[in-house]
């Protein structure tokens, strides 16, 4: 499978280069033309350097695949070890999928995603260590991000990108608890693509909730 690439330039980032040290996956909570609106809207703030659609296409937002990497506006406050601000040194990539706690992503999605890795290890050195790549709630889990979620096949990613090497373990923020409980809320999801888009919103609000309180009360 060849990547499709396609430019659709968001105006949340920082003009500034960054240097790329991190890879920051996410979900994206809604549909692919919802993402895009989302990224392209200046009210949001919001923005990600890439999207790979539930096909495989990728969308890139803010610079990062020629070479040059500009500071996106995905990671928030965030942690990881030492680590702290990671839009200043993450490229961050999004996957369409409305909650990746309850719903599978592609094949075309972790071939695509296994493509664009290889290609940005390509520029950026540090990105060929496995333990550079995280995901949202790894490094924001204790804000309520659960992405990308339990049903991101780490071992999948990991073992088509490392087959040589060990890899890292990436436990999910979101208990199977709460995992259960949300996936009982699929029958109930509406027919139409704009309500449909709005009901995983409200969803993934509530995951976010839920993992931030069940965060605090561990701690």
């Amino acid at each position: 499978m060849s990547l499709s690439i396609h430019s659709h330039p968001s105006p949340n980032f920082d003009s500034r280069e960054i240097p790329v040290e991190f890879l920051i996956l996410h979900y994206t909570a809604v549909d692919l033309q919802g993402t895009l609106d989302i990224f392209s809207s200046a009210e949001y703030g919001v923005s990600a350097h890439l999207v790979i659609d539930l096909d495989g296409t990728v969308y890139e937002l803010v610079s990062c695949l020629n070479g040059t990497a500009h500071r996106a506006w995905h990671a928030g406050v965030s942690r990881w070890q030492e680590k702290e601000a990671f839009n200043d040194f993450a490229i961050g990539i999004e996957l369409v999928n409305f909650n990746g706690n309850i719903f599978s992503f592609t094949d075309e999605q972790y071939l695509a995603l296994q493509q664009v890795i290889q290609q940005l290890q390509q520029h950026y050195p540090k990105l060929s260590d496995p333990e550079r790549i995280l995901g949202h709630e790894q490094i924001a889990g204790f804000r309520g991000k659960a992405d990308p979620g339990c049903c991101f096949d780490w071992n999948r990613l990991f073992t088509d990108l490392f087959p040589n090497q060990s890899h890292p373990v990436r436990e999910p923020a979101c208990p199977k608890e709460l995992q259960a409980s949300l996936e009982k809320l699929q029958p109930l999801e509406p027919a139409d693509r704009e309500q449909r888009t709005l009901f995983w919103q409200r969803v993934s609000e509530l995951t976010e909730t839920s993992v931030r309180l069940i965060q605090q009360s561990a701690e």
